[in-house]
């Protein structure tokens, strides 16, 4: 099996129908908590040194989908990235997993996973090693590339976005709702103050 890691459009993974048997596993996030982490990974990738006044900014783009992180290798717009698996008109083998549930619900997911990919069931014992082999201190000593990096925290935007911001934010993410079967996806979740 070959694994891909992307934060390609749906629509340039054309290639994946000739595939079979292909699996799509998509993690999505709150984008409250993507534009932080985005302007935060980009303040220390190109050591910058921008406040949080310029944090206000950088998530108007975002929830005007003028994000310019496409040229760091993020996507360029999140309604438009996630619309397109979440739609799935070419009707792709895709499991959807919320980041959040990732976070609070390791061992669950992991089995969701393995049952997702075809394997057999794992025991508790190998659920527990799994979620400790993939916990980000762990993988930090193994993943040079990890050095340095910070691990997503859920709710990274709380105290640091304006109301403003999560207006707009929640306005993208109704727009997104609009566009997609929400029954599987609990998107609505995201729409707070």
């Amino acid at each position: 099996p070959r694994i891909f890691k992307t934060h390609a459009y749906y629509n340039e993974c054309k290639f994946l129908s000739e595939e079979k048997n292909c699996k799509i596993i998509l993690v999505y996030r709150d984008p409250k908590d993507v534009v932080c982490s985005l302007f935060d990974n980009a303040n220390k990738k190109l050591d910058l040194q921008r406040g949080e006044d310029e944090l206000q900014n950088v998530a108007r783009q975002f929830f005007e989908g003028r994000n310019v992180s496409r040229s760091e290798g993020g996507p360029a717009d999140w309604l438009d990235l996630n619309e397109g698996y979440m739609r799935n008109p070419f009707n792709y083998n895709i499991l959807y997993i919320k980041y959040e549930d990732l976070k609070a619900k390791t061992g669950e997911t992991i089995s969701r996973i393995n049952e997702f990919l075809g394997y057999p069931a794992l025991s508790k014992k190998e659920q527990d090693e799994l979620v400790d082999a993939t916990s980000f201190d762990k993988m930090k000593l193994t993943h040079s590339q990890l050095e340095g990096s910070n691990v997503a925290k859920v709710g990274k935007h709380k105290g640091r976005l304006s109301k403003e911001s999560i207006t707009g934010l929640n306005q993208r993410i109704m727009e997104l709702i609009g566009k997609v079967d929400n029954s599987h996806l609990n998107l609505s979740s995201y729409i707070y103050q």
